[in-house]
């Protein structure tokens, strides 16, 4: 009953912390829906192409052309002239990026966006903002062209937003995180200073899961570029996947060494670590599969996660104890995963911002897990307080006898030296032999045990004397 209640609890604190991770959107307009798409292989050809050349079908975003271009007409009455916006995506990586914005006057403006740019103007939702230049007119179309955009999220994934909410959402969000930062380091911290005590291996993987999605918030968050601001955009890029990469094998680790000896067979064990192997060489990133790298590095979270609920199936079956925390703390992860995956490919488009989503189910995660490590914790001190305590037992018994309970010819041979006004003392009953002839063995035994007891009482004020 009461591992119900705490599993209770744990999804009240998670599902409050999910609406608590989500302030108001500002008033923003997606453009992925609005967008069109086409490839070149100059940013002029880009900019160059016809109504007529560019792809509005499903599935337009997913190309691999060194210059990528987005047309996006803005609809009237999103915002009059006089209305203050940002531009924004999700910038990942990529090598150059210019945005055109042209107005109902034809008047154009065009902005050159380095990748350092996305650094100084970062927003705290993994994305950027480029000021949308003013104009007596209102804007009618966004023209973007990306040379060598490393993921899809960069291409599909851009709006318009007023820059006054922006910045209320940016303030909120930037104090969520930093947050979220400091509940990822207090179990980091435990960890070490229980691991001093109790040298327990699950301790060390839990520390190294949550750093490394301590990390992953750090980085994706873009908290990175407040802490290190010359940080280039392409090393918080492949922070986000090292850091995620650490966090899903330590994770595996993790849960390998918390479950108990025989919960899982030796095979899933090993299926298991396969795929966790198969989800790190997918971090390797190659210039001509730049937008399959990341699509493949997405996709074999579906394998692993798999294996990971196969895992504590298996263990649940088995009556696991710590199975049931494990399902618990990975649910929010694993669903978050495939919601990743599914958007990545096309499939599902949410209404809310999925990293919300992610850093909710991180906090499951690490106060799942961290209940899980103080529960084996205390399972595992009990059983070695309980072994310790068999061992003396077992080494008297195997020192005394089972009848008097004194000390028998083992215990005599164990002594291997003498102290000055030290003796060994051996009593010898008189005419035992015929008590036990003419009385039985019954009462011999009593005779036996008085005899003990005379002893006892006759030493038992003697300092350092054992019977």
């Amino acid at each position: 009953m009461s591992r119900r209640i705490l599993a209770s609890l744990m999804y009240a604190i998670a599902v409050g912390w999910a609406f608590l991770a989500q302030p108001l959107e500002a008033r923003d307009l997606a453009l992925d829906a609005l967008a069109c798409v086409g490839g070149a292989d100059s940013s002029a050809e880009a900019l160059a192409l016809g109504a007529s050349e560019l792809d509005c079908a499903e599935g337009r975003f997913a190309r691999n052309d060194r210059f990528v271009r987005t047309h996006a007409e803005v609809p009237g009455g999103f915002a009059t002239a006089s209305t203050s916006l940002y531009w924004q995506t999700d910038p990942s990586n990529y090598q150059s990026m210019l945005v055109r914005f042209i107005y109902a006057d034809g008047q154009q403006r065009l902005v050159d966006v380095d990748p350092q740019m996305a650094v100084r103007a970062w927003f705290a939702r993994t994305r950027f903002s480029v000021p949308v230049p003013r104009s007596e007119s209102p804007l009618e179309v966004v023209d973007v062209v990306f040379e060598r955009p490393r993921t899809i999220a960069t291409i599909r994934d851009t709006r318009l937003v007023t820059r006054e909410e922006a910045r209320k959402e940016h303030f909120f969000r930037s104090l969520t995180y930093a947050l979220i930062c400091g509940m990822l380091i207090a179990p980091i911290i435990f960890d070490f200073l229980f691991f001093r005590t109790l040298r327990f291996r699950f301790m060390i993987w839990h520390a190294a899961m949550t750093f490394g999605l301590l990390g992953f918030v750090v980085s994706n968050s873009g908290l990175i570029f407040q802490l290190f601001p010359n940080t280039p955009l392409g090393v918080r890029f492949q922070l986000n996947t090292l850091t995620l990469a650490l966090a899903i094998a330590a994770a595996v680790g993790f849960i390998l060494s918390l479950l108990e000896e025989g919960a899982v067979p030796k095979w899933l064990q090993r299926l298991t670590i396969a795929l966790t192997a198969l989800k790190i060489v997918t971090i390797i990133d190659l210039e001509p599969l730049r937008l399959v790298s990341h699509s493949a590095f997405l996709a074999s979270v579906l394998p692993l996660a798999l294996g990971v609920l196969g895992l504590i199936a298996v263990a649940l079956f088995n009556e696991s104890r710590a199975a049931l925390y494990l399902l618990i703390s990975f649910s929010g992860m694993i669903i978050g995963g495939v919601i990743t995956l599914a958007i990545s490919l096309g499939w599902y488009r949410p209404s809310y911002h999925v990293d919300d989503f992610l850093y909710a189910a991180m906090l499951l995660l690490v106060l799942g897990s961290s209940a899980a490590v103080g529960d084996r914790f205390m399972v595992l001190r009990v059983e070695r307080d309980r072994a310790r305590v068999n061992a003396v037992k077992l080494g008297r018994m195997a020192l005394s006898d089972p009848l008097t309970g004194l000390g028998n010819r083992r215990a005599f041979d164990s002594v291997k030296r003498l102290e000055n006004g030290q003796a060994l003392l051996v009593a010898d009953v008189d005419h035992f032999k015929a008590i036990n002839d003419s009385e039985g063995h019954i009462v011999g035994d009593t005779v036996l045990r008085h005899m003990a007891s005379l002893m006892r009482n006759s030493f038992e004020n003697v300092e350092g004397s054992t019977i």
